[in-house]
């Protein structure tokens, strides 16, 4: 049975997983919960990115090259993209774990501005899904698809 690079997807709902877990904690008002569980889905994205950028997108590079909607760099772009709206999460996070004040006022609040990384994330998980996976499994021959789903740990 020849296996798709879409299998990378389970790392996105293994992610949405993680992120959810985080909204619950901060609905919940367990701020420094919510912050530690928003390390841990921080993480997971980090080690996924890095598969990316390390085996994906090279190979990607080389073998798809420049597509309407899925040029390499801008899956680059959109990397730095999350992961400077992240940051910002972060910090956030750790102000509001940090004020003894904080409730459900601010949790919305919270929320309400974490959104956006939720939108950016989003739209790439689809461009992901619809454009780069697909594309190079058009390209790619079952060995290939194989060893690189062994390299991004699937």
């Amino acid at each position: 049975m020849t296996r798709s690079l879409l299998e990378l997807m389970d790392a996105h709902a293994e992610l949405s997983e993680l992120l959810a877990r985080h909204r619950d904690r901060v609905v919940e008002l367990r701020f420094p919960e919510a912050v530690e569980a928003l390390g841990r889905f921080e993480e997971a994205l980090r080690r996924h990115m890095d598969a990316e950028e390390r085996h994906v997108l090279p190979l990607y590079e080389k073998r798809v090259g420049h597509v309407i909607g899925g040029d390499p760099e801008f899956f680059r772009l959109e990397h730095k993209n999350i992961l400077r709206n992240l940051a910002e999460i972060v910090a956030l996070g750790k102000a509001l774990a940090a004020d003894a004040k904080a409730g459900p006022r601010q949790a919305h609040e919270f929320l309400a501005k974490e959104g956006l990384l939720m939108h950016v994330l989003h739209h790439h998980d689809l461009r992901e899904k619809n454009i780069l996976y697909p594309e190079l499994d058009r390209r790619l021959d079952e060995t290939e698809r194989e060893e690189l789903l062994r390299l991004c740990g699937r």
